[in-house]
Parts: structure tokens; C-alpha cells; sequence
């Protein structure tokens, strides 16, 4: 999932409670890229625990904006795609993304994932207005 410009805020407390449960999953990843002492972007990467569908995750990305533009979106995701590819756990990565969210769909195109489905007023933005909204797909084998 990726956000917009609102953005998620998250305490020093919440983050590192939720570093330290991410830490012990076999199947999950948290990447973070800073500049200098400054967080610049994240990404992570979350699947269930259950045998069914723990080889699905479900990518979240976000580059702090004053930092968009320089290439840090893709070297997060080279990253994940290398790990994703080394531990070899998982074999389906979803994302949703806003639709109007142009510069990220063609991120997420460039590494060749797939459009899997346009949900037609699938979330509201900042204005209260009904936007559409992707679900990109990666298959590994």
C-alpha cells in the first residue's frame, strides 16, 4: 500500500514495538532508507503467519516528499525485490496504490508488476471525494 502526501505519523514507541514484531517474522521485511540522520523512505513488507497464504506480502512504500525524485523509491524495492528473491518465502507481493498516484504506478510497472484489478471508488481523498484505486501484483517462482 502506498500513501499520499496526508502521510501515516507513527511515535518513536509505536515504531520501534512495531520493528521488534516485524523482527521476529520469517516472511516480513522493513527497509528504510535515510540521508544523512534523516529518514528519506521506507518500505515494508508484511504476510500472514498461516500456512495458506504466508507466501503472499503485501509491499507498503513511501518516500518522504522532500526527498521524491532521486531514485530512493526504486533502490527501496531493488532491495526488497532481492531479499524476496534470496529467502525465497514469498511468492505473490500485492500492492494498492490511488490511481491518480501516477509517478508511483510507473515505479511499480518498471519493475514489472502487473495491474491486477482498478476498484472504482475504492477509498475517499483528503476532500472527502471518492477516488479509484490499483492492485498491482509480482509473481516469483
Amino acid at each position: 500500500m502506498t500513501i499520499d502526501e496526508v502521510g501515516i505519523l507513527m511515535s518513536e514507541a509505536e515504531m520501534t514495538e512495531f520493528l521488534n514484531q516485524q523482527a521476529e517474522k520469517d516472511n516480513n521485511a522493513y527497509f528504510i532508507a535515510c540521508v544523512g540522520e534523516e529518514i528519506a523512505g521506507v518500505l515494508h513488507l508484511t504476510a500472514d503467519y498461516h500456512y495458506r497464504i504466508r507466501h503472499i506480502a503485501e509491499l507498503f512504500i513511501a518516500v518522504a516528499q522532500d526527498f521524491q525524485g532521486y531514485g530512493i523509491g526504486s533502490i527501496l524495492l531493488e532491495d526488497a525485490l532481492d531479499w524476496i528473491k534470496e529467502v525465497g518465502l514469498i511468492k505473490r507481493l500485492e500492492l494498492t496504490v490511488q490511481a491518480r498516484n501516477h509517478k508511483a504506478r510507473h515505479l511499480y510497472e518498471k519493475f514489472d508488476f502487473a495491474l491486477e484489478a482498478t476498484k472504482k471508488w475504492g477509498a475517499r481523498d483528503e476532500n472527502g471525494q471518492f477516488i479509484d484505486i490499483c492492485d498491482y501484483v509480482l509473481f516469483f517462482d
